[in-house]
């Protein structure tokens, strides 16, 4: 008896989750070795589109290393707001600047008005 996954597989019940990788090509070709689906970008412009493009997919997690992340901070918390897909701030090799709490900041003041954090 043998065991086939597809993209709808289930396993125990649960939903089998889509996660992809946008940054530099040194940080993510990390995650492929994982099966984890990548996109080298260099420029904002190219990550907005894949940002863009993941969220219709309606891909689960989008992970965006900070340095592309903080030319696009406003898309980003945008697309939190607006969309199901989580889209997370990694460090990169310089280390983090803090920026993924400076999204989640924003993305809290645009959803109910107001700075809480």
């Amino acid at each position: 008896m043998g065991f086939h996954m597809n993209k709808s597989a289930k396993i125990w019940g649960a939903h089998m989750h889509s996660i992809a990788v946008i940054g530099k090509s040194d940080i993510v070709s990390v995650f492929s070795a994982f099966g984890i689906s990548t996109f080298p970008m260099d420029n904002s412009e190219d990550a907005v589109l894949k940002l863009n493009e993941l969220v219709s997919l309606n891909t689960d997690i989008v992970f965006i290393t900070e340095e592309l992340a903080g030319q696009i901070r406003h898309v980003i918390s945008e697309l939190n707001i607006k969309t199901q897909t989580s889209i997370t701030v990694i460090p990169d090799h310089k280390g983090s600047k803090g920026l993924a709490t400076a999204i989640i900041k924003d993305t809290v003041k645009e959803a109910i008005g107001m700075d809480i954090i």
